[in-house]
């Protein structure tokens, strides 16, 4: 056999160098949805002439180019009637279990929350026992406004998507007695009964104890029952439909079949707005898919060999996206137990997919046009909503964190998965706003060691009501990114810890009142809500160049004209 001549007769060590020299791309590789593949910088095809001027080079090539380059997804803005109405599905798929589970609270349905039922939801999520505990007492006290909905945004204490499948696994649990649902469609129906006052103006002055007040309300408010009662039929009918169906995971990028077969079956209504039932907007926003959505549509298209030659992945979270986007990496797991050189890192921006995020859903239902959303009468009334997001900033940060927090417990491998707070274009000022982060956490910190300095012991639900309780891992989780113990970090300074020694200190004149209402749930720290809410009204967060001045003017960016509209 003759010797190796010309490049191949290189050492070993030199030929890697060449292709890897050859090969790595500065900015690395993107992918490119629309084509399906990846992309080098500036959108030009990868070269790899090199691996085909003979088979030994290919050999010796093999997956070098996925191993050297970091590949790069970004949130997916071409598919955005796509996503929008995938948005529209999961929001009202999760209102009707919210409201399906709420019904237990009614007389007709309580026969369904048993002994045996309660115990195969706390041995399948034994973190909602004191939840469901403390629901069947509020049942027997008649509270009114309980509900199983999420608690003020926080889940009750716990991941969102750990909460939703907690009440996926009750509705699957309540839906085998196929009487459940059908006594859930006929609760509607018929005259003076089925009908909820929630929701009715004068509901504080209703005496509804007796038959005769019924049929008085009923007929004196006949038209708002009436349509509530058929919405919720409607909302029960769509809940079965779907219990039927495969429902597609929230980080999936629905075909047009799948998107066409769900409103077919569910027959919903995407014109209109699952929560409050008026016509939307959604064609005037820049809907888009999550980046991790994006990588995931990516490894499943390509093979398991070629899935254990990627070694790093960047996520770009750069704008809010639909569909509970802080649990999509729950998708990527499986790709990083196969591949365990594999690193993920997720990068959200702060400013626009979190904080401008924010206004996302108050905009595409604003009646005004975008041309006079931008105008002076209108920038007025987006200062005051400016003032809002410093009393959001901490539940919305806790999202993601507790997302990523629950990863490891859902199997993600040690050392494969980082989350970074993007605080570009304007470091600085992001750190300013991590304060306001930190000291939420200092916040729920400090009321928790108050209720042990009163020996009060509030309960499940108690303790998680009120404006900056957050979720249970949210203290901890900011103290291990300010001290760099954790797997999320941030891009900018985060200053030292917040002791919530301050804040009880600052605190102290609150004392609990054991008088007052028994049905009043938040009653041992309703004053401790009130002074934070004191505070953080008084916190406006107003952006500094380049960024626009006010934080609806970055969600404004990501509105389309209606010349736009049309043209689409």
């Amino acid at each position: 056999m003759p010797s190796p001549s010309g490049f191949l007769s290189l050492p070993r060590e030199l030929r890697d160098t060449i292709y890897h020299l050859y090969v790595f791309e500065a900015d690395g590789y993107h992918f490119d949805y629309e084509s399906g593949k990846l992309r080098a910088s500036g959108n030009r095809p990868i070269d790899l002439a090199l691996m085909y001027t003979s088979t030994f080079v290919a050999a010796e090539m093999h997956h070098l180019a996925l191993r050297s380059n970091v590949l790069h997804f970004s949130t997916l803005k071409s598919e955005q009637r796509k996503a929008a109405h995938f948005e529209m599905f999961f929001a009202h798929f999760e209102l009707c279990k919210c409201e399906t589970l709420t019904s237990l609270k009614k007389p007709p349905f309580h026969r369904y929350k048993t002994p045996e039922f309660d115990a195969k939801v706390n041995l399948r999520y034994p973190q909602f026992e004191s939840l469901l505990h403390q629901s069947l007492d509020l049942l027997k006290r008649g509270v009114p406004t309980f509900s199983f909905s999420d608690c003020e945004g926080s889940s009750w204490g716990e991941a969102d998507s750990v909460f939703y499948a907690f009440q996926g696994y009750m509705i699957e649990l309540l839906s085998r007695d196929t009487d459940f649902l059908e006594t859930l469609a006929d609760f509607y129906d018929g005259p003076q009964r089925g009908f909820d006052i929630d929701g009715c103006p004068s509901f504080d002055a209703l005496d509804l104890s007796d038959k005769d007040s019924q049929a008085s309300f009923y007929e004196q408010h006949r038209g708002w029952v009436e349509s509530q009662r058929r919405e919720r039929r409607e909302r029960a009918s769509f809940l079965r439909s779907m219990l039927l169906l495969s429902i597609p995971e929230h980080w999936t990028i629905p075909s047009e079949d799948v998107l066409a077969q769900i409103n077919k079956v569910a027959q919903m209504n995407t014109s209109l707005d699952p929560y409050s039932g008026k016509r939307n907007s959604w064609e005037r926003c820049d809907w888009r898919f999550s980046a991790a959505a994006a990588a995931i549509h990516f490894f499943k298209s390509i093979s398991q060999s070629t899935c254990l030659g990627i070694r790093n992945v960047v996520l770009h979270e750069d704008r809010r996206s639909v569909a509970l986007p802080e649990c999509h990496v729950l998708g990527l797991i499986p790709f990083c137990l196969q591949n365990p050189q594999l690193h993920i890192e997720r990068r959200v921006n702060l400013w626009r997919t979190l904080l401008a995020g924010g206004f996302h859903r108050r905009l595409y239902n604003h009646p005004a046009t975008l041309e006079e959303m931008s105008g002076r009468d209108e920038r007025a009334r987006w200062e005051i909503y400016d003032q809002f997001c410093a009393i959001n900033i901490g539940k919305i940060c806790c999202r993601w964190i507790s997302e990523a927090s629950a990863l490891p417990a859902n199997g993600m491998p040690a050392d494969s998965f980082s989350l970074v707070l993007d605080g570009d274009p304007t470091p600085d000022q992001s750190s300013e706003v991590f304060e306001i982060v930190k000291e939420d956490a200092a916040w729920q910190a400090a009321q928790a060691q108050w209720y042990t300095d009163q020996s009060l012991s509030p309960g499940f639900m108690a303790t998680r009501l009120g404006g900056f309780y957050m979720c249970e891992v949210f203290p901890q989780a900011i103290n291990d990114i300010v001290e760099g113990k954790s797997f999320i970090r941030c891009n900018f300074h985060t200053g030292s810890l917040y002791d919530p020694k301050r804040v009880l200190d600052r605190n102290r004149h609150i004392n609990h009142d054991p008088v007052g209402d028994p049905k009043l749930i938040i009653a041992p720290g309703l004053d401790w809500m009130k002074a934070w809410n004191k505070k953080r009204f008084r916190t406006p967060i107003r952006p500094s160049p380049p960024l626009p001045s006010l934080l609806a003017d970055l969600a404004l960016q990501d509105l389309i004209s209606e010349e736009q509209q049309h043209t689409a």
